[in-house]
Formats: C-alpha cells, sequence, structure tokens
C-alpha cells in the first residue's frame, strides 16, 4: 500500500483519511483490489476518495481490506441464492446477529475487529444489494472518506459490476468490461493506485517554473486559489476545467521546451500561466456573438473571464499576488487582462501582420512591443494545443467542440434566429469545416511559432499531419456520403486511417520526471 498513496506538501494532521478541509488538493482516488488468498483472484475493488494517509492510517486500511474481504465472501453467497432485484433494506429481521451472541467479542480483538464482527452479525440474513449497501457505508465511515465504492468483479473475471451507487441501491445492476481502463489494470496487476485529483499538478507545475519561491506565494492561499478556478468552470462539452488545465499543461511545456526565460520576463510567464489557467472562466458554452446579443450589457465573453479571474482574487484568502508591490500587483493584472482578451481569435487576426513583421525583424526580448505580442502568440498557441495532440484525440476534441457549437446552434434556432452554418448541425460537414480552420488559423499560427522558436518545428507538422488526416476522411465521406443529417454522426463511424503517430521529442511531450506527466492523464 505504501507505494500507492498519495503525496503532497500539504499535510493536515486533523483529518488525515478524509476531507482535509482547508486542503482539499490532497484528496484522491484509491483503487484497492483485495485478492482472495485461496484463489489468487481479485474478488472485488474498493474505490476510496480520501486525503492523505499517514503509517498508521494505511495499517488501519490494510485491516479494512481484510474485513471487507469477509463481507465480500458473505455477498458473493448471497449472490448464488438470491438476485439483485430483490432489495431489502429492513435490518431490523436481524435474528442471528454475532453482536449479541452469548460470549462477548475477546478482549484481544481490535475495535476494527469488533466493528466488523458486528457489521458481520447485523447482515447475516440480509440480501446482496443491502449488503453492499452497508459494506460501503462501513469503510466509508472507517475511512471518513467523502465516497467509497465496492466493485464486485465476475466470476469469468471480464466485468466490474454493482448495484449501489453511493447511499443508492439500484433497480438494475451496473457492469463494464475491464478490458481497458484504470480499474481493469488493477485488476490485472493486483496491485492499488491512486489517481489524484489533476489540480494538484497546476502546483507541482508552479513549483518547477519556481514562481512559488519567488512571489512567495502562501500555499494555502494558492491551494484556494487553484479550487476556486476549478470550480468557477462549468461543464459545457469543451470549454470545462480539463480544458483549462489542458491549456496550462501545454503553456508549462512551452516554457520548458522553448526555454522561454530566455524570452520574456518572469512576471510576464507567470501571468501567461495563471491566464492560461483562467482564460475560459465560467464559459457557457456559447461564442462572443451570441453572448453580447443574449445579455444586457455589451461585455465580450473574454472580458467575462477576465472579470471572473479578478472575482475569485477579490475572495477571501484566494489572493495569490497579495506580497506584490503595488507596481508589480498592477502590472500583473494588465497583463492577465491583455493575454486573456487575446484569446479572441478576431484579436488575432488583427494582430497577425505585426506577428509576421516580429518574425520577419527577428525577436527581441527588450522590445516591449515584441514581448505583449509574444504573449498573445503563446497564449493563442495554448488555446489551440488541441490541434497538436495526436489523430485520435484531435478527432476527440472535435467532437467536443461541435457538441458545443451545435447546443449554441439549437438555442439560436429555438430564439428564431439562423446560426452559423458550423452551428448547424444539419448544414455543418465537419472535415471541411477543421481543414479550412486549420489551414487558415491553426497553421499559420503554428508556422509563427516555428519562424521564432525552431524547437517548436514539430507542433507546426503536427497540425499539418492532422490536417492531412481530416482531408482523408473528407475525402471517404464525400464518397460514401454522410450516415445522417446529423453532423455528429459520422464521428461514430470508424474510419480511423490507421497511421501511427510519429515518434515526438520535444513540446508534445513533458520531459521525463517532470511533474506535469501526473497532470496528463
Amino acid at each position: 500500500m505504501g507505494s500507492c498513496t498519495p503525496r503532497a506538501e500539504f499535510h493536515s494532521s486533523s483529518c488525515p483519511w478524509g476531507p482535509p478541509g482547508t486542503n482539499p488538493l490532497l484528496l484522491a482516488v484509491l483503487i484497492i483490489p483485495l485478492v482472495d488468498k485461496n484463489s489468487g483472484a481479485v474478488v472485488c475493488v474498493i474505490l476510496v476518495h480520501c486525503g492523505q494517509l499517514s503509517d498508521s492510517d494505511e495499517q488501519n486500511l490494510r485491516a479494512l481490506e481484510r474485513h471487507a474481504l469477509v463481507a465480500v465472501r458473505r455477498l458473493q453467497a448471497l449472490q448464488k441464492l438470491q438476485p439483485w432485484p430483490q432489495v431489502s433494506l429492513s435490518t431490523s429481521s436481524s435474528q442471528t446477529s454475532l453482536a449479541k451472541a452469548e460470549k462477548a467479542p475477546d478482549s484481544s480483538y481490535s475495535d476494527l475487529d469488533c466493528k466488523i464482527l458486528q457489521l458481520c452479525g447485523e447482515l447475516y440474513d440480509l440480501d446482496a444489494a443491502s449488503l453492499q449497501l452497508k459494506v460501503i457505508n462501513y469503510l466509508k465511515q472507517e475511512t471518513q472518506s467523502l465516497c467509497c465504492c465496492l466493485l464486485l468483479v465476475s466470476e469469468d473475471n471480464h466485468q466490474l459490476f454493482c448495484q449501489v451507487v453511493g447511499d443508492r441501491v439500484l433497480d438494475e445492476e451496473i457492469s463494464f468490461s475491464l478490458t481497458f481502463g484504470r480499474l481493469g489494470q488493477v485488476v490485472e496487476d493486483k496491485k492499488p493506485i491512486t489517481l489524484k485529483d489533476i489540480s494538484e499538478a497546476i502546483l507541482s507545475m508552479l513549483q518547477d517554473m519556481n514562481f512559488i519561491n519567488t512571489y512567495k506565494m502562501d500555499r494555502q492561499t494558492l491551494t484556494r486559489f487553484c479550487l476556486m478556478v476549478k470550480k468557477g468552470y462549468r461543464d459545457p462539452p469543451y470549454h470545462n476545467w480539463m480544458h483549462a488545465f489542458s491549456v496550462s499543461h501545454f503553456c508549462y511545456l512551452l516554457y520548458k521546451n522553448l526555454e522561454l526565460v530566455n524570452y520574456l520576463e518572469d512576471i510576464e510567464i507567470f501571468a501567461l500561466f495563471i491566464s492560461c489557467m483562467c482564460h475560459d472562466l465560467d464559459h457557457r458554452g456559447t461564442n462572443n456573438s451570441f453572448q453580447v446579443a443574449s445579455v444586457s450589457r455589451a461585455q465580450s465573453r473574454d472580458g467575462h473571464h477576465f472579470a471572473q479571474a479578478i472575482a475569485i482574487l477579490n475572495s477571501q484568502g484566494c489572493n495569490i499576488f497579495d506580497h506584490f508591490s503595488r507596481k508589480d500587483y498592477q502590472r500583473m493584472l494588465d497583463l492577465m487582462r491583455d493575454i486573456i482578451l487575446a484569446t479572441d481569435l478576431a484579436h488575432h487576426l488583427r494582430i497577425f501582420k505585426d506577428l509576421q513583421k516580429m518574425a520577419e525583424v527577428g525577436y527581441d526580448s527588450k522590445n516591449k512591443q515584441h514581448r505583449s505580442l509574444l504573449l498573445c502568440l503563446l497564449m493563442t498557441s495554448c488555446d489551440l494545443s488541441d490541434q497538436t495532440k495526436g489523430w485520435k484525440t484531435t478527432r476527440k476534441i472535435a467532437e467536443l467542440i461541435y457538441k458545443e457549437f451545435f447546443s449554441q446552434g439549437d438555442l439560436e434556432k429555438a430564439m428564431g434566429n439562423s446560426p452559423l452554418e458550423m452551428m448547424d448541425r444539419e448544414k455543418a460537414y465537419i472535415p471541411e469545416l477543421q481543414i479550412s480552420f486549420m489551414e487558415h488559423i491553426a497553421m499559420p499560427i503554428y508556422k509563427l511559432l516555428q519562424d521564432l522558436f525552431p524547437k517548436a518545428a514539430e507542433l507546426y507538422e503536427r497540425v499539418a499531419s492532422n490536417r492531412e488526416q481530416w482531408t482523408k476522411v473528407s475525402h471517404k465521406f464525400t464518397i460514401r456520403g454522410l450516415p445522417s443529417n446529423n453532423s455528429l454522426d459520422f464521428l461514430d463511424e470508424e474510419y480511423d486511417p490507421q497511421v501511427p503517430d510519429p515518434q515526438l521529442n520535444g513540446c508534445l511531450e513533458p520531459e521525463v520526471g517532470q511533474p506535469a506527466e501526473a497532470g496528463a492523464e
């Protein structure tokens, strides 16, 4: 167990298992396989959402694993006697409770042993679903976790299934294959793993870039700020916290691989990274035109994102710039405003000629305008970095983006308006739209980046490669025709060209051992 427990710098001794109060970034999900010693097979998997574990906590958890195995054996026996749908949550009929046995538990039993004896007695004559619910509640109580989940492994070792989710007993069981994913990995390897909140990787990246020490940031304040930013994102298909993290992570990769410290001042790089985190705060899944047309005040979407960032900084205990001088504080806010507003592609097109001129004459780090233009270019490069990923990822991201576009198109139709073709699910042809976007927006952006940073050449090459894949897809469906009048349906078709991804050696991959790897999952 020791190798799989979460490691973090923020420790709360008051509640090591459960929510650490002011340090919720410590929370992680432990995925623990329970192995039957007789058969050597994994019989179930426990998911525990908890905090940092001390050595004594780990010992208690190992004891809980043994206790859970006892309950699971009883659960398996009940399954064979009684199908899942027959659920009785009544515990009043338990007549054979070991807790009421004539002989009290031996005093040598630990407190945990006594509790499991009582649990087994209470559950002796209950049905399988009730037993699973009791076991989950027991584990949750003993680990002080936010929630626990118990997933049973099928006899053929091909599926995980359960009928209890949270504190609810479902009418029918749910199941899924063990052929992929982390749960399948745990069952196959018979070793526990820990999944951390990717927000913690933000702290690791800031630490690695030395901003925490340079700007003497209070770690508790930084933790709260990160959590508030995460909370500030809604859940549209694409413009959510995962997108913000991906953009921030790409900024970190550029910082490491392009050696941005030689091109920009520290405060400018810091502002760029924080802007990447905040650049789509409170995004509603609609674009600027729709947002301005739908609200009474004519504030652009990007201006709203900056305003949300300021609101978080003004929240109690969240001002990570609190130790800045008045001059640096104002400069940081000015930089964030300009960088976030630069995510508007209309702004990018307005400064494109200036960017080309800068690339032609050569970048001068002493030129304030050059640094400002470079920050805008880097922000746009990070924002569109999904186009630099592998083909399968790029294809999946396109599906998320167009789901969001088509939702806006549906709203516009409901309002009596005619949406743009790219937002009309009945008219949009995604391959051609993607080819046009990559040719007119993405490829010129990464070509500029390549001109300024030769090491960024692989980014341009990957975008060009993905453009070729969209061309092949377009040609295929021009011949075959779309499967329906819903533009998203073709994404469900199997059309992967089976082109292996090239080996990457720079901006697209974090360096070995860098903290970004933890967040890239």
